[in-house]
């Protein structure tokens, strides 16, 4: 290990008081020295993320300094942050990746200085090879756990509908397919009608796809969007349809403060997310394990969860959601 490692832990002590700008870091001072470089900072997606590899580097005796531009849009302030990183000569380094591409360069520069690179919340594909493990949510099982239980919801009759909010990203299309490829095995009684339908992630847009599916069957019992924007914008013509007598059930993806309060007054029925904390923790955990010399698996599910009104202020529950 480095000799500079006892100055490198009071310095990250001291950090430690500084307001949440500055860095994260673990209480296991002498251990491994891992840098993390998020797609943001302060969003509480990436703060829940950032508690959970805190967590797994006190429990497994890390070091860890955790950093990310101020939103997704600044991909070469990113690069710059992990060539940064790199330049400091941690002993593994951590990336959730906003551009692949521009990342090359860095990642190119960990390989030569023989410091073990690792991806979070989203794999890289061209690069793969440089990456040691990869920690990311499967959004196949993302809509596989929605139709679980939106089946149970509708005890495995009924129509229903979905809104997807993009026909080309991976998160979409991998929670739509989860979803259908589920109900076709598992709800033979239950039948979609029309095509599936796309908001683009924009709330207004998916309000009116909504409501002009709700005004076209009349006899709708449930519909699954796959993220936010979708679900919140989804929510407005089914609560007017259950004022009306209009019972329907609608289930999302995600956990935005409106998306919980419509859970909570019984709008949304319930919803699967990711789990943030957990995508930090074993980011950690299996950076640790492999510097350790342990086999790690080449991609770690992260995990996600359903929540509705019965648990949405569970601790475990709330520990994980993002807003």
């Amino acid at each position: 290990m480095k000799k500079n490692k006892a100055f490198a832990a009071i310095a990250v002590a001291a950090l430690s008081l500084m307001p949440l700008a500055a860095c994260g870091s673990g209480s296991g001072a002498g251990g491994y020295e891992i840098a993390m470089v998020a797609k943001g900072f302060s969003q509480s997606f990436w703060v829940s993320v950032h508690k959970g590899a805190d967590d797994a580097a006190s429990k497994y005796g890390a070091t860890v300094t955790f950093n990310g531009p101020d939103n997704d849009s600044q991909v070469d302030k990113q690069a710059e942050m992990v060539q940064n990183a790199i330049n400091k000569s941690p002993d593994a380094v951590a990336v959730a990746p906003l551009d692949e591409a521009a990342l090359t360069p860095a990642l190119q520069s960990a390989k030569s200085a023989n410091i073990p690179l690792f991806a979070f919340d989203t794999a890289f594909d061209k690069n793969a090879d440089l990456i040691t493990a990869s920690v990311k949510t499967s959004n196949t099982e993302v809509g596989k756990v929605a139709a679980e239980n939106f089946i149970k919801l509708l005890g495995g009759k009924g129509k229903y509908a979905v809104i997807a909010h993009s026909q080309t990203d991976a998160t979409s299309t991998e929670r739509r397919d989860g979803f259908l490829d589920y109900m076709k095995e598992n709800a033979p009684d239950m039948e979609m009608v029309g095509d599936v339908q796309y908001s683009n992630a924009d709330q207004a847009k998916a309000q009116d796809i909504a409501s002009a599916i709700l005004q076209a069957n009349p006899d709708l019992d449930g519909i699954f969007t796959t993220n936010e924007a979708t679900v919140v914008g989804a929510a407005t013509p089914v609560e007017s349809a259950k004022k009306s007598g209009h019972d329907v059930v609608l289930v999302g993806v995600d956990s935005g403060k409106a998306q919980q309060q419509y859970i909570r007054d019984g709008v949304i029925a319930g919803s699967v997310s990711q789990n943030p904390y957990q995508i930090g923790y074993k980011t950690i955990e299996v950076a640790v394990k492999s510097l350790k010399g342990e086999k790690v698996d080449k991609s770690i599910d992260s995990g996600c969860f359903w929540y509705d009104a019965s648990n949405i202020d569970d601790a475990d529950v709330q520990q994980a959601m993002y807003d």
